[in-house]
């Protein structure tokens, strides 16, 4: 079934794990962002092979990115965190908010390896749409550009939404009660329990990648920054236990008492790799 947005999603809050065949279900639905269908269009314009929404919000914003993209992003307000040679900024298309960032062309010998590669734009793009196929809160990609020349790879950008009167974990924890802790960990530990159960893998679990919108302590919690992201056709628990450490550092970096929440956040996020969710 469609949601608000539309986008074709699955039911993700059955006990995990998943069903091999549902996960690779998802993986083909996901791979549908790739190629020109009644939701996706795939096309070149203005030097770009482009990946977009089929919308007209998408095309009105590839319309205000082309033929420069630079000139948009220069304009935006540069977000923290340069990455590996990308840069991040929110601008402003027709009245709306986004974020949009630039993936650097790394050299020669990158852009050789990339001939037959995709580039992190676009391994981002589809682990986006992985995620969101499966029902995790991301915010919504509209568009992905990749500047090949001879299929040479360039500059790459990747275009999503803003999440309006978000904040991220680590700005809200110093002021959060004990009990809107107890709450956050044992949801977050159910978010990452459920996405390694279906097979993905973020990444970067580091709590500045995680935000959430205020409503009571259940407000929503969206996951940002896929480019250590990975999506496979099965569980991988052996990932999945190295994908929580750096939410595990933060705790224990934010929280000198998080002995309780550690526990706490083990035994919920175990249950969903141990097939025994309640």
């Amino acid at each position: 079934m469609p949601d608000e947005r539309g986008i074709e999603t699955a039911h993700s809050d059955l006990p995990g794990p998943f069903p091999t065949a549902l996960i690779r279900r998802w993986n083909r639905l996901s791979r549908e962002s790739l190629v020109s269908n009644d939701r996706f269009v795939a096309e070149r314009a203005g030097g770009f092979l482009v990946r977009r929404r089929r919308s007209e919000e998408a095309e009105a914003a590839l319309h205000a990115l082309l033929p420069d993209p630079d000139r948009l992003l220069e304009a935006g307000s540069v977000l923290p965190g340069r990455g590996n040679r990308c840069l991040s900024a929110v601008v402003e298309i027709g009245g709306r908010r986004y974020v949009l960032k630039r993936y650097d062309s790394r050299g020669w010998w990158y852009r050789f390896r990339h001939i037959f590669r995709r580039s992190r734009a676009l391994r981002g793009w589809l682990c986006m749409w992985s995620f969101l196929i499966r029902g995790f809160d991301v915010p919504q990609p509209l568009i992905c550009l990749e500047e090949r020349r001879w299929r040479l790879l360039g500059r790459a950008y990747l275009l999503s939404e803003f999440v309006e009167g978000s904040e991220r974990l680590s700005d809200f924890w110093p002021r959060a009660s004990n009990e809107d802790r107890e709450s956050l960990v044992r949801r977050f530990a159910s978010l990452f329990g459920r996405l390694h159960a279906s097979g993905c893998i973020h990444g970067d679990s580091n709590w500045d990648n995680l935000l959430l919108t205020p409503d009571q302590g259940k407000g929503r919690l969206i996951l940002v920054d896929f480019d250590c992201s990975r999506v496979y056709g099965r569980a991988r628990p052996d990932r999945a236990r190295r994908d929580i450490q750096h939410f595990m550092r933060d705790m224990d970096r934010l929280d000198s008492e998080a002995r309780a929440f550690e526990t706490l956040f083990q035994e919920s996020w175990s249950a969903w790799i141990e097939g025994s969710a309640k």
